[in-house]
């Protein structure tokens, strides 16, 4: 009989190619463009909408912003659920951009494999994905959140080797434009999804 983490660990590499590929098209387009918005994988490969994988398809929206405002690069995302539509907005420096490339990576990894995690948890009955997206401890408490949030922070600490601990901690550190959580709010974030982590 399978064990629970034994099966954790197959789901988690089930989706290690669909974030590798979608991650190196993302790169690609970051690094021979610069402003503007684009479609994966149409702008690639013309006439192909979306990204057929085995367990589900989906497409891409690329969003790139340079901005002499900011220090290295910003990664946001979200997803649209009824057109499993991934976007992915990346605000960086453009004095910065091949510099800082390594680090966009490991971030890029994080997020997709976060947003695909949403995908695949509609075919799951145990979370209500029902309610809107928003922010503050309620949301990033959320069960479905906290699930992501570790599905995208493990394929992160695998692709940097990075533990996966000092992953969490930087970046609620870092992001705190984006969650715009309390340090209280963020501890309690924080010891939810290593609390989580340790038991998948």
């Amino acid at each position: 009989m399978i064990t629970i983490k034994k099966h954790n660990l197959l789901e988690q590499k089930q989706y290690d190619q669909p974030v590798r590929t979608i991650v190196k098209d993302i790169i690609k387009l970051y690094k021979s463009e610069g402003d503007g918005e684009y479609y994966l994988p149409e702008e690639l490969e013309e006439d192909i909408l979306e990204y057929e994988f085995p367990k589900f398809s989906l497409s891409v929206e690329l969003i790139l912003e340079p901005s002499d405002m900011i220090d290295d690069f910003i990664v946001d995302a979200e997803l649209f659920r009824e057109d499993n539509v991934i976007s992915v907005t990346i605000k960086y420096n453009p004095e910065k951009k091949s510099k800082i490339t390594y680090d966009l990576i490991g971030e890029l990894n994080e997020i997709v494999a976060h947003e695909m995690r949403h995908i695949v948890q509609k075919d799951r009955t145990e979370f209500n994905l029902e309610k809107p997206a928003g922010k503050g401890v309620d949301y990033y408490t959320s069960p479905e959140e906290i699930d992501a949030q570790v599905f995208g922070f493990r394929r992160m600490a695998r692709i940097t080797k990075r533990p996966f601990t000092d992953l969490v901690r930087n970046w609620f550190r870092t992001h705190k434009d984006l969650h715009t959580l309390s340090d209280e709010e963020q501890e309690i974030v924080v010891n939810k999804l290593l609390d989580y982590n340790s038991k998948i």
